[in-house]
């Protein structure tokens, strides 16, 4: 009978759990749109976009995409290639760290990454042989032994007490050729003292190669727009071309050039063969920065805008890439219930559109939509997207330019309109095609209320019935953004280089004779006020350029009675100001009140006086890309925080989840609780902080915890620390006054 009731419990979990993640989970969405250079075994594909690593498998045409949540040790990629010796896949990165990837498994090697080097730092190109790793740097050449993944030696070229920048390498006949700032080099590759720059013959001054390779055991180096070959180490021009090369290989002893054709967008790659006689060549959907062939015949490039393509014919097929947002840049984040909307754009911190031309993304069901001009969606020349909001009635969805004005986008997905000159709106000063807008926001009538940026009227309304008015506000002319409501229906928004204004419109939206409004001084703390959100207490918390201030009476702020609060907090033998000389960049509010943190140094969840650190995140400890934080955002429904940092976005499965006035639509995660499981058992769904107690099905008790907001969490062991045994127990959860109840199970495993 008891594995009946599992199955039972089986059945009827096991599509509702199937996209929900555990407690403490991390996912990554990064872009995966393109190719930046690309490498192969033969029957997949490894490519690095600009920020991550994905893999195509030829057999199942399956790509899988990869980040920190998934083993990487960084983000933002420079160079990728394979070694068949070893089998790794080596990964260098931006900041020189370096990763090898093997049967889904990463090992890093920072050695490069942490070397103090005076001057200029970077890897420039990569060339794998016999197990060997050649990194040409702006140092000299690192050599890594890939069977025992540790660097091997450095190549130093000094002249003048200077590095002699290596832009790229190879080795032909037993010979390394290096290409530098200084000219063209060669040494024998079995000299024992290679290490020393004298043991390397100088064949050529001339110093605009941009590529060296190897085909057909002869040495070829182009420059921007011409290639050599190296006769008797003497240069030989051999091809010229109208546009850019990018990269030469060698594939079957012919010679694929990969060519860019900047003012149209795309690419050609040509074929020499062994006589430098054009013998093929094929068109490319973008930009072409490598050719490779793989195991069955086909002829594959990496291309730098749009993925992996494929050879069909005298052109390459779509590009193959991972599922991602259209960039890496989240301004703003509006997350409900497993629905994400990502805005790409943005504004400077001199509050200066920057022409961003990626608008906005939609997550769903694992998938993604992007909205920009390259989806040839419509949104021709419509830049800098960096608010949303969705209208609570029609669902429709609001999001607004940072020089455009407000895109409306239609509930089914589909049509839009543009909301823009309406006789109401009015432009900046002194930039009079250009409708900043900086911040929407709903109140609780369904009215949408937003700013622009250095308009005469910096806050407007669009009411539910359709109208729009503008307010006289407190900011002059100046900037001003980021709007949000509080309990008493009042607007407060931020006002660069001040602080902050607040507008009562008494509840008479359409009537302005009785409204007021108060711009508050925040010199006290700081000048410079970055975020704002309103806690479940009501209280407005704002983040600065030094620490955090809150307003507890907010409804008594335009009258005069009520001060800004600096929060002192004492944490471990440390006393001051709630975050002081933190840049507090970001700021959210989880169900159970308590508040979410970000700035230049990472990621903070605190309790809800801010008295206590829970976690603490960085790009040290956590899947961060970056400790750079813009935006954080909290799904109420799942309790999943999304993070926006300047090199992309992550979320978090929290404990919190918005509570509400009744337990509703209440689910445990993992339900039934596998055997050896050791992870945190979720109860969501439930009455705001109602008290939740688990029994054995004769009424022992088991546990008891207060929920976080709607969700209460549970180690799943009992109060001897002891893991229950297997069977079905029973949960009841109880509001503050007793007068909601619930009896639901969950069931051990054996």
């Amino acid at each position: 009978m008891k594995s009946k009731v599992v199955l039972v419990f089986l059945l009827l979990t096991s599509i509702a759990q199937a996209q929900i993640k555990p407690i403490g989970f991390w996912r990554s969405f990064l872009p995966y749109n393109n190719a930046i250079s690309a490498a192969t075994n033969g029957t997949s594909l490894f490519a690095i976009s600009d920020q991550s690593f994905y893999a195509y498998n030829l057999a199942t045409n399956e790509t899988a995409a990869y980040s920190k949540v998934e083993g990487m040790s960084d983000v933002g990629m420079n160079l990728v290639d394979y070694d068949p010796v070893s089998g790794y896949t080596i990964l260098v990165y931006n900041n020189c760290n370096i990763d090898f990837f093997k049967n889904e498994t990463f090992f890093n090697l920072p050695d490069i990454k942490l070397k103090s080097i005076t001057g200029l730092k970077r890897v420039n190109n990569l060339f794998v042989k016999d197990g060997m790793a050649y990194l040409s740097t702006s140092f000299g050449i690192v050599v890594i032994n890939l069977i025992k993944k540790e660097v091997k030696e450095t190549y130093s070229f000094i002249s003048n007490n200077q590095n002699i920048e290596i832009f790229s390498m190879t080795e032909a006949l037993g010979y390394l050729f290096a290409i530098t700032d200084k000219g063209v080099f060669k040494a024998n590759k079995n000299n024992p003292n290679l290490q020393a720059f004298s043991s390397w013959q100088k064949l050529t001054s001339k110093n605009n190669f941009t590529y060296i390779t190897t085909a057909n055991n002869k040495t070829l180096i182009n420059t921007k727009d011409s290639l050599f070959t190296l006769l008797n180490d003497t240069l030989a021009l051999v091809y010229s071309s109208p546009w850019t090369i990018t990269r030469i290989d060698s594939i079957d002893s012919k010679i694929f050039i990969n060519e860019y054709r900047d003012a149209q967008f795309n690419g050609v790659v040509h074929v020499l063969n062994s006589d430098y006689q054009m013998v093929d060549s094929f068109s490319t959907k973008g930009k072409p920065v490598r050719t490779m062939k793989t195991a069955d015949d086909n002829i594959w490039i990496s291309d730098a805008f749009s993925g992996l393509g494929k050879r069909n014919g005298n052109s390459t097929n779509d590009g193959i890439h991972p599922e991602g947002p259209a960039t890496y840049s989240s301004f703003d984040i509006l997350p409900f219930n497993g629905d994400v909307w990502v805005a790409h754009g943005g504004f400077n911190d001199n509050w200066t559109y920057l022409f961003n031309l990626k608008g906005f993304s939609h997550y769903q069901n694992d998938k993604w939509k992007i909205y920009n001009e390259s989806t040839d969606w419509g949104l021709h020349d419509l830049t800098d997207f960096s608010s949303l909001a969705k209208d609570p009635y029609d669902g429709s969805l609001y999001v607004g330019s940072f020089r455009n004005g407000i895109l409306k986008l239609h509930a089914d997905g589909a049509g839009y309109d543009l909301i823009k000159y309406n006789g109401v709106m009015e432009p900046t000063n002194g930039d009079t095609t250009s409708y900043r807008v900086s911040g929407l926001t709903f109140d609780y009538n369904g009215n949408l209320w937003f700013t622009i940026s250095g308009a005469p009227h910096e806050l407007y309304v669009k009411t539910q019935t359709g109208n729009f008015m503008k307010f006289a506000g407190a900011a002059n002319g100046q900037y001003a953004g980021f709007p949000i409501v509080d309990d008493y229906n009042q607007k407060w928004y931020i006002i660069p280089g001040t602080g902050l204004a607040v507008y009562n419109d008494n509840y008479t939206t359409e009537n302005t004779n009785d409204d007021a409004y108060l711009r508050v001084t925040t010199s006290s703390i700081s000048s410079s006020v970055n975020c704002l959100v309103k806690d479940k207490d009501g209280a407005i918390w704002f983040g600065t350029s030094d620490g955090i201030g809150v307003i507890n009476c907010p409804g008594q702020m335009i009258e005069g009675s009520c001060q800004i609060d600096r929060p002192i907090v004492q944490y471990d033998q440390f006393a001051g100001y709630l975050f002081q000389n933190e840049n507090v960049k970001a700021l959210a509010v989880d169900g159970a009140n308590r508040k979410w943190v970000g700035t230049a140094n990472g990621v903070w969840l605190i309790s809800a006086t801010g008295d206590k650190i829970i976690y603490r995140f960085t790009v040290d400890n956590s899947p961060l890309p970056t400790n750079l934080i813009q935006k954080i955002a909290i799904d109420p429904v799942t309790g999943e925080v999304f993070i926006g940092t300047s090199q992309g976005l992550v979320s978090f499965r929290s404990t919190a989840t918005e509570g509400g006035e009744t337990n509703s639509n209440v689910t445990t995660y993992p339900s039934p609780i596998p055997s050896g499981y050791g992870g945190t058992i979720a109860i969501k769904g439930l009455v705001s902080n109602g008290d939740v107690k688990i029994t054995d099905v004769t009424g022992q008790l088991i546990y008891r915890t207060q929920a976080l907001g709607g969700q209460a969490v549970w180690n799943g062991k009992d109060y001897t620390g002891h893991r229950p045994q297997s069977g079905v127990y029973l949960i009841f959860v109880t509001n503050k006054d007793g007068s909601e109840t619930f009896a639901g199970k969950l069931v051990f495993m054996e």
